[in-house]
């Protein structure tokens, strides 16, 4: 008991002591501590840095873009066991401000996290290239894919707009040539309309990406038109008269002869040909004559070619050749006596064989002979016509004689000599 007495006294005297407890006594604290609680390192890959100030950029007419992915970092915390259990790398904080960047592009990245006893990174500057920011429009195209359902034809292509504005980095906007929309046709039968998504391409072809390009707009209302079919044949006429012992053969050659017409349904429904409404003038022509049209002025209203490339050109041609001559001596009884007057009777007067001279196509005189020519001779409408009602002192009248032949033969006149006489009564 007096043992204890004289510790306590001791200890109370000297301060030393208390000073030695109160290590010893921290100490032990941080023993216990580090078993419970110890220190760790824990590493995070991927953490993201973000760029402030850039509004000191934009204000010069700039942009930037982050190189080599310097804006992503490895980070290394050292913190509690505590405290490395409860945080993720977003809880790290890495901010570059760009209102600080230094003269060869690279900002200081500062990291912080709370509660961590050190933090350290594989890097601690954000490498930037910093541009003039530039805008520019460049024309908008289209192509298409695959091919429209059969029995149609493409019609127009129409875009919404055909130009866009892109804005960004001096260097990315240059390389922009154009943009351009696909349109798949996937056997399309009807007209297609949709906002087509836009593309941006260099001079060759290649598609410019870049997230740093903004265009004024993603997409462009599209619409092609499909169009029917159909197949009509191609006619025209001609005006005028071949020159004197020259005839026009009948035939007209249409080059080409048929062309495939495309438009709405219901309009090519109404169509069953194309006529050329300008004649071929064949006036005192002695050759074939050929006149050359464009078809596109006899179509319809929004009827258009199925073929794009077809230059629309068409040649008619009028056959023209010169007349033949032919001779027949036709004998009498090829020519009938018709229309005779009531109380009357008529004959031919003679039996002579008759001059007939035919002129025409020479294929056409080939299939006329004596034998087949007949003639009809109409007695009292001619007679009707030169005498009136009164034949009483007509006992023989010169009559003409109307011949029935092709087309493309005449005769020269013929009169018959016809001989009347009353009907004697019986």
């Amino acid at each position: 008991m007096i043992f204890l007495k004289r510790l306590g006294k001791t200890l109370t005297n000297n301060i030393w002591l208390k000073v030695l407890a109160l290590v010893l006594a921290f100490v032990l604290w941080v023993l216990v501590a580090q078993i419970n609680n110890p220190v760790r390192t824990l590493t995070y890959n991927n953490v993201k840095v973000t760029l402030v100030g850039a509004n000191v950029l934009e204000a010069e007419g700039k942009v930037y873009q982050v190189l080599n992915n310097s804006d992503i970092a490895k980070v290394t915390v050292r913190a509690p066991e505590s405290v490395i259990n409860s945080i993720t790398a977003n809880d790290i904080t890495a901010i570059a401000d760009l209102s600080q960047i230094n003269e060869d592009g690279t900002v200081p990245i500062v990291y912080s996290l709370e509660s961590a006893e050190s933090i350290t990174a594989d890097h601690d500057m954000v490498s930037v290239a910093v541009e003039n920011r530039i805008t520019k429009y460049v024309n908008i195209t289209w192509q298409t894919v695959g091919s429209v359902g059969e029995g149609c034809v493409q019609g127009k292509v129409n875009l919404e707009r055909n130009r866009i504005e892109v804005t960004g980095p001096e260097s990315a906007v240059n390389r922009v040539s154009y943009a351009q929309v696909t349109i798949d046709l996937d056997d399309a039968v009807k007209t297609i309309s949709a906002d087509m998504e836009i593309i941006l391409y260099d001079t060759k072809g290649n598609r410019v990406e870049s997230d740093m390009i903004v265009k004024q707009t993603d997409y462009v209302t599209t619409t092609v038109t499909v169009l029917s079919t159909k197949t009509v044949p191609i006619y025209a006429s001609t005006t005028g008269e071949p020159a004197a012992g020259y005839i026009f053969t009948g035939d007209i050659t249409v080059n080409p002869g048929v062309v495939t017409i495309a438009g709405d349904t219901g309009v090519l429904n109404t169509i069953s040909r194309i006529d050329i409404t300008n004649p071929v003038d064949i006036s005192s022509a002695k050759n074939n004559t050929t006149a050359t049209f464009h078809l596109t002025e006899f179509l319809p209203a929004g009827v258009t070619f199925e073929d794009p490339d077809f230059d629309d050109e068409v040649a008619v041609t009028a056959s023209i050749e010169k007349k033949a001559e032919k001779t027949l001596n036709v004998a009498a009884d090829h020519f009938i006596l018709t229309d005779i007057p009531e109380g009357y009777e008529a004959e031919i007067a003679g039996d002579e064989e008759i001059i007939v001279r035919l002129t025409g196509l020479e294929t056409e005189l080939n299939a006329v002979s004596a034998e087949s020519l007949r003639g009809l001779i109409e007695v009292d409408s001619y007679l009707a016509s030169v005498y009136g009602d009164d034949y009483s002192t007509i006992t023989f009248a010169n009559i003409p004689v109307k011949f029935y032949l092709s087309e493309h033969v005449e005769a020269d006149p013929v009169y018959i000599r016809v001989q009347l006489s009353l009907k004697e009564e019986t």
